[in-house]
Formats: C-alpha cells, structure tokens, sequence
C-alpha cells in the first residue's frame, strides 16, 4: 500500500479522505453505525477502486455482498 490520499463518499453525504487504511475502516465503520450494513474490506476496497474516482458507498458493497 502506497500513501497516496483516498476518498470515500457515500450516497448520505457522508465523506472521509485520507490514507487507503483510514478510509477504509472508517467506511465500514460508517456502513454498521449509520445504514446497519456489514462490508468487509475487500468490498470497500473494490467500490473504492472501481470507479476510478475514489468514490466509495459502503451500502453499495454491503448490497452487492448480499445478491
């Protein structure tokens, strides 16, 4: 993992830049308090990663998790 800065936005507007690592458990973190949804980090990473914009939506892993 390099340090470059990451940033996930989710569709409530919540929003958290910062390292790959931060980003990451702070999304999923965000999922379980707010929207009662479980992601894992390879979920995150992906919608993170997918889109080519950093723009992650931890309901969006946690719904393609479920089918």
């Amino acid at each position: 993992m390099d340090d470059e800065t990451v940033t996930s936005r989710c569709a409530c507007g919540w929003e958290m830049s910062g390292t790959e690592d931060d980003v990451v458990d702070a999304t999923i973190e965000h999922g379980r308090r707010i929207h009662n949804m479980e992601a894992t980090r390879g979920q995150v990473l992906a919608t993170l990663r997918g889109n080519g914009e950093g723009e992650g939506d931890p309901r969006s892993a946690a719904e393609a998790e479920a089918g």
